[in-house]
């Protein structure tokens, strides 16, 4: 695919189908998005991979903490999580010094970005989620992040739909000095 068209056809799909992904293409993608620029080449990023038969287990573990006590909640976040093909958990270091911090920050999005678009070359749909449970040191903790670690955020992997496409208002995005 062009590149041109990945960028102007990447959407976020928020469609739940019960779907299955080419292992093989989301790995490709994942190196493909190596590729993205970072400050000084830190790379500060590394993917927990969810796969399908995995979902429920970790829908449960994310449910129970983000919908404490609301069991219709975490039934209705389990059975939602189970059709999507898989999930990337994007967990990078969590510098205290805030250049270096900053830099991780912008890198580790840069990468997520790059990312979604590899799997959309790849015929793969997405969507970014950045929900307040991933910050969670409960969350965190459990799926095996280290001290020094946080989760950045995660991207639902699913069927390549055609989303909605929505008009930029990016109108005056240019000035000059």
């Amino acid at each position: 695919m062009e590149f041109q068209s990945v960028i102007k056809k990447r959407r976020s799909i928020k469609q739940y189908i019960d779907t299955t992904v080419d292992d093989s293409a989301v790995v490709r993608a994942i190196e493909l998005a190596t590729y993205a620029p970072n400050h000084g080449m830190r790379e500060p990023w590394r993917i927990l991979w969810i796969k399908k038969d995995r979902l429920s287990a970790y829908a449960e573990s994310f449910a129970n903490i983000a919908f404490k006590n609301n069991d219709t909640k975490i039934a209705a976040f389990i059975e939602k999580t189970k059709l999507l093909a898989g999930i990337l958990i994007v967990i990078g270091p969590r510098d205290r010094r805030q250049k270096e911090h900053y830099e991780d920050v912008l890198a580790v999005g840069g990468f997520m970005q790059t990312l979604s678009l590899a799997l959309v070359g790849e015929g793969i749909g997405s969507c970014i989620k950045t929900q307040p449970p991933l910050l969670n040191p409960e969350l965190s903790n459990h799926l095996g992040c280290q001290d020094h670690e946080m989760i950045y955020g995660a991207i639902y992997l699913t069927a390549q739909t055609e989303g909605e496409f929505k008009v930029r208002k990016n109108n005056d995005l240019i000035t000059e000095y």
